[in-house]
């Protein structure tokens, strides 16, 4: 029972030497006011990112991560081959230092934890043991940037196990085309996550269906594997806001996944049809 990382998740230029700092728009697209996250001292949450591993030496990413774990094999050092991974981190904990990208989040320790190859693709199993590792280690939010459109009863008992002990679970609906949300953003108890772009309006790629909300994942310049920086297009790039998001909340309060949910649905950007939709769901994820 193999996965693949989203099919359409796109690269768009290879890579970018930034001069100096710069605040993407997906950044502001999301009310942040940089000055003020960043000052945040308060407790500091703990993400797993479950993708292809993170280049850690990246100049953005230098000491946000605090542990690995590879997945696939469990001897092995875990280095980001496929470049997905890095990406993601940077969009969720960039370090605000006058270089490069400055992600959402910065009162956090990531957690890199790899089951996608260099091809991006995975093995359920692996899915499973990185999730059981990740309820081992008390984290706060998993973040799953990838799916798949077969449903996995294992999974689902895994996932159980991960809201039974308080995670948070936030993953990808999938770049379908308009079909059906992927797996396991589809269940109910992970927070399914689809993207918009600089128009705020849904590309044709991204899924509808049980959306939960939406985030910006069009021309996202963020981290790259080779220690630069490049654009990506996806829904994947869209989850890892919301992660970063719900981060920020939780520097902030100790609240349940429900509360988090309702805290979310009341600072939303309604886009789409009034109120909930498919293509939307609440909204626009924003933070005040």
């Amino acid at each position: 029972n193999s996965f693949e990382d989203q099919k359409s998740d796109t690269l768009i230029n290879n890579s970018i030497n930034l001069e100096q700092q710069t605040t993407p728009w997906n950044i502001e697209a999301l009310g942040i006011d940089i000055k003020k996250v960043t000052n945040s001292k308060n407790r500091k949450v703990k993400i797993a990112v479950i993708d292809s591993g993170i280049y850690k030496e990246h100049e953005d990413l230098y000491g946000v991560i605090v542990k690995e774990f590879n997945a696939i094999n469990q001897d092995e050092q875990v280095i980001d081959e496929f470049g997905h991974g890095t990406a993601i981190a940077g969009i969720i904990g960039g370090l605000n230092n006058e270089i490069g990208v400055v992600g959402i989040a910065t009162n956090i320790e990531i957690y890199d934890v790899k089951v996608l190859d260099k091809y991006g693709r995975g093995d359920v199993r692996d899915l499973i043991t990185a999730i059981d590792w990740c309820i081992e280690q008390n984290i706060d939010i998993i973040n799953i940037s990838f799916g798949y459109q077969t449903e996995s009863v294992e999974l689902k008992s895994a996932i159980d196990r991960a809201v039974d002990e308080g995670i948070i679970l936030v993953a990808a609906a999938g770049n379908t085309y308009g079909f059906g949300v992927d797996y396991p953003a589809r269940y109910d108890s992970v927070i399914s996550i689809s993207s918009v772009n600089k128009e705020l309006k849904r590309p044709t790629s991204a899924a509808r269906g049980k959306i939960d909300f939406v985030a910006p994942g069009t021309d996202i310049l963020t981290t790259n594997n080779n220690g630069n920086y490049s654009y990506f297009n996806g829904t994947s790039f869209a989850t890892a806001h919301a992660t970063g998001i719900i981060a920020l909340i939780l520097q902030d309060r100790d609240i349940s996944k429900t509360d988090i949910i309702s805290t979310l649905i009341d600072n939303v950007l309604d886009l789409g049809e009034e109120g909930y939709d498919r293509e939307y769901g609440h909204g626009l994820l924003q933070i005040n």
